[in-house]
């Protein structure tokens, strides 16, 4: 009964994606999730009767015609997901030091709103939106096209930061343009230029929120799955995986067994080698893997407020406490934090006032290394005075913008990188798994056929991270078991 032709690991948003895509095919699919429910980063938690999610707060290129809608259409998901647009004059907010910027929505707009601000930028600022179309121009997924050559991308050589500090000799120009860099952890000495132009082209393209979290995007595709005659069996963590001639074996720690003959991960590469008998994996390709870096975890304050209180903001706010943006995510000790995100989730449709607020800075694993290998409730009082004395100095430095929110709190939950690593299976608790490095990419790049026969990757860690880079991905690991042309000119039908 436990016979597959698609065994999926992981039910995060590439692992249902793909389990949609291959049972609107026709194959046996089975996906199995270590939590008790599916969706991953998509699922919502509740503290004091409020829900919070778990990684997602806001995706872009939701328009119609955009690169989401185009493919989340052929998903589903357009005409059944609850979102509202963010505010068009500044839908991220970049302070840093005592002064505040607007990135706005459309790149006209866009341009115009950081004019008021930088009125000698014009030609820079011409040439960076100019710049973002070009590198979305030369991905060809991003605009639902097929691959026609394997010849490198240019983009893929070329560094985020040294693009845009070329742009102005006024060193707070740059640095407004990287301030959303939590969005793909902005490292100066790693991070391509691909990887922070598609993710501000999208946001740029228009920025929405998800009305009551994306929870609800796993629970669309949840059902469809199922209607279409897919398995999908949650409390099931995946420990051990072999293959015994062309099938795989998949032991779960319920001790149930699965079978397929294709494989797809969803979950980081290096967990997944470690679940593999040692004579699939050659050992050059295990060490390559276990060398790859990953990107810096986060610290997260989830705050129930104190109703009617403190007013809904449709935006997010970026604040940096120096001109150096890129820095931030190596903060540690007594420096710490040197930026945070706050953000205000929506939970309805009328939004006057916040039911709830996320605080969201980096922290490296180091800070929390000495507990590794404890259990969640079982880390000691060592470890709850820690949370609690960088709890209070983070909501200190949120407390300078806004003043009024430290009386508009009635609970707060505390998130380290110990509980990413164990929520989400990723090691250290990396924000966006795998950083990519421009120095190297091809050592970098994760593609989705490995060099296990019939074994496939999906997620974060392939193509870009991020709901669209995610939603790409998948396209990329399903179209290497269906066809990437077959199945590119299929979503541009629907």
């Amino acid at each position: 009964m436990n016979n597959y032709d698609i065994i999926i690991v992981g039910s995060g948003l590439g692992g249902l994606l793909c389990g949609f895509v291959l049972s609107k095919e026709g194959f046996k699919v089975c996906i199995l999730e270590k939590q008790s429910k599916t969706g991953g980063n998509l699922q919502n938690f509740y503290r004091h009767g409020c829900s919070f999610d778990t990684g997602v707060h806001y995706v872009g290129s939701l328009l119609p015609g955009q690169t989401l809608h185009s493919y989340w259409r052929y998903f589903g998901l357009t005409d059944k997901i609850l979102s509202c647009r963010m505010d068009m004059d500044g839908f991220d907010r970049i302070s840093i030091e005592d002064k505040e910027f607007h990135l706005a929505q459309g790149f006209d707009n866009f341009k115009s709103q950081l004019l008021n601000k930088f009125p000698k930028e014009e030609k820079a600022l011409t040439h960076y939106v100019d710049q973002l179309q070009m590198v979305s121009n030369s991905f060809p997924l991003y605009n639902l096209e097929v691959p026609q050559t394997t010849s490198k991308d240019p983009y893929l050589s070329s560094g985020a930061y040294q693009f845009f500090s070329s742009l102005s000799r006024d060193p707070l120009f740059p640095a407004v343009l990287a301030g959303n860099n939590f969005l793909y952890a902005g490292n100066r000495d790693k991070t391509p230029l691909h990887i922070a132009a598609l993710i501000n082209h999208s946001f740029i393209s228009s920025a929405w929120r998800l009305i009551g979290g994306s929870r609800q995007i796993s629970e669309i595709l949840t059902d469809q799955i199922k209607s279409m005659g897919g398995a999908l069996f949650t409390s099931s963590e995946v420990i051990k995986i072999k293959k015994k001639g062309k099938k795989f074996q998949v032991f779960t720690s319920s001790d149930e067994h699965f079978f397929s003959t294709t494989l797809i991960s969803n979950t980081h590469p290096g967990i997944t080698l470690g679940m593999l008998d040692t004579e699939l994996v050659k050992e050059s390709f295990r060490l390559r893997m276990e060398k790859l870096q990953n990107t810096v975890s986060s610290f997260i304050l989830n705050l129930v407020l104190k109703p009617d209180t403190f007013l809904y903001l449709n935006y997010n706010f970026y604040h940096f406490n120096t001109r150096n943006v890129w820095t931030a995510a190596s903060s540690k000790g007594d420096t710490w934090p040197e930026s945070y995100l706050f953000y205000t989730p929506v939970h309805s449709t009328d939004c006057t006032f916040a039911k709830s607020a996320i605080i969201l800075t980096y922290m490296n694993f180091d800070e929390v290394r000495k507990w590794e290998n404890t259990t969640k409730g079982k880390r000691g009082d060592e470890y709850q005075a820690f949370k609690q004395e960088r709890s209070e100095r983070l909501l200190k430095l949120v407390a300078k913008k806004f003043p009024a929110l430290p009386e508009a709190i009635v609970f707060m939950n505390t998130s380290t990188p110990l509980t990413f690593r164990d929520y989400t299976g990723t090691e250290e608790g990396s924000m966006y798994g795998i950083q990519k490095d421009f120095n190297d990419p091809l050592r970098t790049m994760i593609i989705p056929r490995t060099r296990i026969p019939n074994l496939y990757f999906t997620g974060q860690n392939v193509s870009l991270h991020g709901m669209l880079g995610v939603t790409i991905g998948a396209i990329l690991t399903c179209g290497e078991i269906v066809g990437l042309e077959y199945l590119v000119n299929k979503i541009r039908r629907k």
